[in-house]
Formats: C-alpha cells, structure tokens, sequence
C-alpha cells in the first residue's frame, strides 16, 4: 500500500513538470511561428518571430523561413533545385535555359499560405515559376537571346514576381544564368556578331580619324593666326624701331647743325673753314684715323689749332712744332686768342660733338701733324 501511494505521489510531482515542459515552445530568429492546436486542427493567425513561448501542451509551433529563399533550375549537383528548363524557342529551335531566382515569404498572410499549401509551399513555387518560364522563353527567337538577354530577363523577372505575389510571396532577385541553344545555330550567330564587333570597329576607327583630322585643321588654324599674330608683332616693332631711329637721326642731324651754327657764330668761321672743321669731325669719329694738315704761316695755323680744339676737348690738345721748324714753335698774339677762344667753345659744346682723343703734331712733317687714335682717348 505504501509503494502504491509513493508511486502516485511520484506521478503526481512528474505529470506537472511535463506539462509545463510540453507547454514550452520556441521560434528561431531566423523563421515565422504559427500556433497551431493539434486538439481541435486549427491554426492561429497571430505571427511569432523569435524566441520562447508558453503555448500549452495541446499547442505547438508551424514554422516558416523568415529569410530569402532560393530556387534554382539547374544541373549543377549541389545547388539546383529542379533541372534544366527545356523549350523551344519562337522559330522552333530547342532551347535550354539554367534560371535561379529568390523569394520571400510575406510575414502577414501565412496562415492563408498554409491554408493553401500547408507547408509544401517550395513545390508550388517552383510549378509556378517553370511555368512562367517556359512560356516567356517561346516568346522570343534565337538571336534575341543573344541581343536582347537583359530585356528577356526583365520579361521573366516580372511574371514570376506577379504570380507569386498571389501565392503570399515577392521575388527578391532573378537571375537568368545559361542559355544554351543547338551548337551550329550558336556558332553561326557567333560569327554573325563577330562580323558586327568589325563593322562597328571599322566604324569607330572611321570616326577616331575623322577626329584627328579635324584636330589636325583646328591645329593648322592655330597655327596660322599665331603667324599672322607674330607677324603683326614684328612689323609693328619694325615701324617702331625705325620711326624711334629716323627721329633720333632727325634730332642728331638737327642737333649738329644747331652746334654748327654756334660754332661758327663764335668763331666767325667761312663756309670753306667750317666744311674743313666737318672734315676734322668726320676724322674723330673713326676708330683709327691719322691725318695731315698743312700749314703754311702762322694764321692757317692758328685756325687749324682752333678747328682741333673745337672737335677735341681742351685738355686731350697740343700743339708742338716740328724740330725742324722751330719758327713755328710761337704763335702770334691774334692766333693765340684764337685758339684760346675755341678751346672755350669746345668746353661748352653738346657731349656727343665733343672730341675724346689726343691730338699732336707728328714730327714727320715741317709744317705740322695732327693724330687722332682710339688708344689714346
């Protein structure tokens, strides 16, 4: 009696903890949860999503993935889902066709997706979508599949999308990854666009000449106006370098006259005097000039001396007479006056007259030489 009693107190401490173990139930992270009573068969509408519930014993969860699904049509061995889709394009031609594409399960009408399919609901999508498929593939020819594949895709990825949605699911992504047709036909529409990569290579290579040639002339025009620019350039800097010389030459000639004038004025000079002192001028002016001037009394040279002195400084002036003439060693009072006049005048003529070499009596000559050097400035 004892050990009746202590086995129904044993059950009466187990059978609670198994209920409220039973009672427990719980969601992934990553999946939706439905409570459904096994009791009386009917589902809740109430979604759950992650972690642990107390449902009760006669309760328990259906769950659904809450993250992005795949289906692929495929051959490769570990991914594919079904096999290869096999139709036949527009024109006949047989066509295979590698298709993967993404789904995901719309949280808020799960109950109506198991009310629908239960949970075999990858079945029908996959149905769904091999439908679709094959009925946009015949839609289109074989080279358009080779022109026109993102188009084609679009096509597909929007009647999945829409059938779908009516199945309590959205497409995610869509991917259209193999399209193989009949080997010959491949290789004819290969060469065919292999003729057309030419043509628009040949084109392109036309065009890209065209433009060099046009940078060609625009570099020629260039080219041109800087010429005619650095033409201008120069021809204007001629003029104006000439029209400057022309007016210094003007002045310089102006200038020499005006001295002239003044020369004369004070000196009292005669036309044949003042072409001799021009003569003198001309003489100074050479880089290396000797010359002679005859003297025959001592008036001639008191006016040769006066004619040096005006040409050369005071200062850079000598007048020696020759050894053999010691006659000519003194000049008369009048000369003297006029040589020290001219001296005067020279000292106060413009610095581009003036004269800047030494001048003396060579003693090759009796009557008297003088030298003009440019050693000797």
């Amino acid at each position: 009696m004892s050990e009746f009693l202590m086995q129904v107190l044993a059950l009466a401490v187990a059978l609670p903890v198994l209920i409220i173990f039973l009672s427990i139930d719980a969601v992934e992270q990553n999946e939706y949860g439905l409570m459904y009573n096994w009791v009386t068969k009917r589902l809740g509408t109430e979604v759950y999503h992650g972690g642990t519930h107390f449902v009760g014993f006669w309760n328990k969860f259906i769950v659904f993935p809450a993250t992005v699904q795949t289906i692929e049509f495929s051959d490769r061995p570990r991914f594919s889902h079904a096999p290869l889709l096999h139709t036949r394009t527009k024109e006949g031609l047989g066509l295979f066709l590698a298709i993967s594409f993404q789904y995901k399960l719309d949280p808020n009408h799960l109950s109506d997706l198991f009310a629908l399919t239960t949970t075999n609901y990858e079945g029908l999508y996959r149905r769904i979508a091999r439908d679709q498929l094959l009925e946009a593939a015949s839609d289109y020819e074989g080279p358009q599949y080779w022109l026109e594949r993102r188009r084609i895709g679009d096509h597909m990825r929007n009647l999945v999308d829409e059938q779908l949605k009516q199945s309590y699911a959205s497409l995610w992504d869509f991917q259209l990854q193999v399209i193989d047709l009949p080997d010959k036909y491949e290789g004819t529409i290969t060469k065919t666009e292999v003729q057309r990569q030419i043509i628009k290579t040949r084109r392109n290579e036309q065009l890209a000449k065209s433009i060099r040639a046009d940078t060609e002339v625009l570099r020629a025009e260039f080219a041109r106006q800087i010429q005619i620019v650095q033409a201008d350039a120069t021809a204007n800097y001629t003029l104006q370098t000439k029209v400057a010389e022309a007016e210094a030459s003007q002045r310089k000639i102006a200038a020499e006259a005006e001295t002239l004038g003044y020369i004369r004025s004070k000196l009292g000079l005669s036309p044949e005097e003042a072409v001799r002192y021009e003569q003198l001028g001309s003489f100074h002016d050479l880089d290396n000039a000797t010359f002679v001037a005859g003297l025959p009394n001592g008036m001639e040279t008191g006016v040769a001396a006066a004619a040096a002195a005006a040409v050369l400084p005071a200062s850079h002036v000598a007048v020696r007479a020759h050894p053999a003439a010691p006659e000519q060693e003194h000049l008369s009072p009048p000369d003297a006056a006029l040589l020290q006049e001219a001296a005067s005048s020279s000292a106060s003529r413009p610095p581009g007259l003036r004269a800047g070499r030494r001048v003396e009596p060579s003693p090759r000559q009796s009557l008297g030489v003088f030298g003009a050097s440019a050693g000797s400035a």
